[in-house]
């Protein structure tokens, strides 16, 4: 396990609107989701909050994370109106299609919209993919599918780009696309991410964010550079470029 001191900044980014970073500590957060860890090992599932008798079978980490599969996952302390302490907990997207946990924070697309728009394309995208990976390198019907199949992923992202609606504590909405701050392109997957979640649903029940801990659970990936139980910061590809925006307010 990866310990990291409670006043090190964990989620953060640049702020175009006050030009300045705007940050949220490891603080107490870490230390909770420590416990957190040690419920995920005792139960081995995603849904350890919930009775025995209402567990799903396809939340088990047997299922989830099978192999050395690994996975992120975020706690936030926050504090509602009256001072009371309320933790926040989410896991980043999961590839097995799993969307709503009760206890887990929501994804800032909801599944409904997310059916309609987003997954007949996906699965479009796989299908295609799968004909593909059938084919000679070399054949030219594999190269036609490819053509196809990077045409749909083009077409999609400016879609999830404007439904992906991001707020702060201002109490301003802005879509993704007009938030993102970091040249060179959005990449796949920006507002999956852990913090964003925690944020938008710390925002939504009007709570005030006070430290946020995310961490790496599962096997170790390949590379070495994820291992069970590690904290890392705001990542810089998905989240530093959008949390400028989303922590701005905050501390007014």
């Amino acid at each position: 396990m990866t310990l990291v001191a409670a006043d090190q900044k964990s989620c953060f980014g640049y702020c175009d609107r006050c030009h300045q970073l705007h940050m949220l500590p490891f603080g107490a957060a870490r230390d909770y989701a420590i416990g957190v860890m040690e419920q995920f090992r005792t139960f081995q599932r995603l849904d350890y909050l919930s009775p025995d008798s209402e567990t799903d079978p396809a939340l088990s980490f047997k299922n989830l994370l099978p192999g050395d599969r690994g996975h992120m996952f975020g706690i936030m302390e926050c504090r509602d109106q009256s001072g009371n302490t309320i933790w926040l907990r989410a896991f980043s997207s999961l590839g097995t299609g799993v969307r709503d946990v009760p206890g887990w924070s929501s994804y800032l697309l909801d599944t409904a919209t997310f059916n309609q728009v987003v997954l007949p394309r996906q699965q479009e995208i796989k299908h295609l993919t799968v004909l593909r990976n059938q084919l000679d390198p070399n054949d030219a019907e594999r190269i036609k599918i490819e053509g196809a199949r990077r045409q749909i992923s083009r077409d999609l992202m400016p879609i999830i780009h404007d439904l992906y609606q991001l707020k702060n504590f201002r109490g301003e909405c802005r879509s993704l696309r007009e938030v993102f701050v970091r040249s060179g392109g959005i990449p796949g997957g920006v507002g999956d991410c852990c913090a964003p979640k925690l944020l938008t649903e710390a925002i939504e029940k009007k709570l005030r964010p006070i430290s946020i801990a995310e961490f790496y659970w599962g096997g170790t990936n390949q590379s070495g550079r994820k291992q069970p139980g590690q904290f890392f910061e705001a990542c810089v590809e998905k989240c530093q470029p959008i949390m400028g925006f989303m922590l701005c307010g905050l501390n007014d």
